[in-house]
């Protein structure tokens, strides 16, 4: 049987769809993190040999999308050459999760996917096949309106209560509470102690405390609330757009956060004409239409 397929591989996960050729969803499968620097090498080789051996049970691929971060890496990308090369793929492309992201959004029409977890990107296409990205720079720099700078944000609240420069608030409360902190070097060795998402975890906490009317948290939220209007601004010039649709991915912006719920609304001050929707699919339905997109 000849059919289409397309790979979002993700940081904990890896989901591939299949279809066959005239667009019906045939079956999809998980595998496990698509993450050369979390599994090394030669776990990487084995997960994509999972992958390929899995598409081979399902009959001739016709078509294949991978979707996944860290493309740039010249090994990750070496890899997967090796194992399509093997497969006897002859149409495929390798492209980053943002691309998959917003295809399976907007289900292949031009508009903006604006995404907000641990990080924030927005990405978008006009009707012209032009792309343009913005934000997606990384925590150290950028990633405005993200979870990580929510939690950055918040503490940097708790810090200025403990010198004295800023005012006592609930938000900091509930971050020594929650995380059980009681002095400076407790709340130094939880910041510097981890990677970027222990702090993004802190973002809940942000959104709790803004729905309780916290001076702290509200400001914080109006702020990276702007940073995500911005990155949708820059995008949407860049690719000529006066109206159209953004959609809205990432754990921060899929639920009814208060960093959503500021988004939408100054969104709608600035741009009236470009409107919040839904995702239509998810990546790796999207990385399956990329690859039909090939075909035709």
């Amino acid at each position: 049987m000849k059919f289409i397929a397309g790979v979002d591989g993700g940081g904990t996960k890896t989901m591939i769809e299949c279809r066959d050729v005239t667009g019906h969803v045939l079956n999809r499968q998980r595998f496990g993190a698509f993450n050369i620097n979390s599994i090394g090498e030669e776990g990487f080789a084995a997960l994509l040999q999972e992958i390929f051996l899995f598409l081979q049970s399902v009959g001739e691929c016709e078509a294949l999308c991978i979707g996944a971060a860290g493309i740039s890496n010249p090994k990750m990308r070496q890899l997967v050459e090796a194992a399509v090369g093997a497969s006897g793929i002859d149409k495929w492309q390798l492209v980053g999760d943002h691309e998959i992201a917003l295809y399976g959004a907007l289900s292949g029409r031009p508009g903006c996917a604006l995404i907000s977890g641990t990080g924030s990107i927005c990405f978008g296409r006009n009707a012209k096949g032009e792309t343009a990205r913005a934000g997606g720079w990384g925590h150290l720099i950028d990633d405005g309106g993200s979870g990580y700078a929510l939690g950055r944000d918040a503490l940097t609240a708790v810090v200025r209560q403990w010198d004295g420069r800023g005012e006592e608030t609930r938000l900091s409360h509930m971050i020594l509470d929650t995380l059980a902190l009681t002095n400076r070097k407790e709340l130094i060795a939880y910041i510097y102690g981890g990677d970027k998402s222990r702090i993004a975890a802190l973002a809940s906490l942000v959104d709790q405390a803004a729905k309780q009317g916290d001076r702290a948290a509200c400001q914080i939220i109006q702020r990276e609330a702007m940073a995500l209007c911005e990155l949708v601004d820059a995008v949407a010039k860049r690719l000529g757009f006066d109206r159209g649709e953004v959609a809205l991915l990432g754990g921060l912006l899929m639920h009814p956060t208060e960093l959503r719920r500021a988004f939408a609304a100054r969104l709608a001050d600035m741009a009236p004409t470009i409107h919040c929707v839904q995702p239509c699919q998810d990546a790796a339905a999207g990385a399956a239409l990329m690859a039909a997109a090939m075909l035709r």
